[in-house]
């Protein structure tokens, strides 16, 4: 009865020992998976930064007129500016 009490134990702590090595292996994977999409995302804002100094560079003013035009943008004859307050010389009720 003893040594099939012994069994029991053994194969039990058999088994956790070997969920154990198999989380630790899943955590260390899991690490160097983000370890690796960290460094994907580092590479590709610093390519998406090169590409919009790119684009920068490369509108003149000229172009950049061109195209507004193009698109139906005009360039405004008078300025008017809104306010959401009252002018101070308003008449107070």
């Amino acid at each position: 009865m003893k040594t099939y009490k012994n069994y029991i134990l053994i194969t039990i702590c058999g088994i956790l020992a070997a969920i154990s090595v198999f989380l630790t292996i899943e955590a260390a994977t899991s690490g160097a998976e983000i370890a690796n999409l960290d460094k994907t995302a580092k590479e590709l804002t610093d390519q998406k930064r090169i590409l919009e100094e790119s684009l920068v560079k490369g509108i003149s003013m000229s172009q950049l007129t061109e195209k507004s035009a193009e698109l139906g943008f005009v360039k405004p004859e008078n300025l008017v500016y809104v306010s959401n307050s009252a002018p101070k010389y308003a008449a107070k009720n």
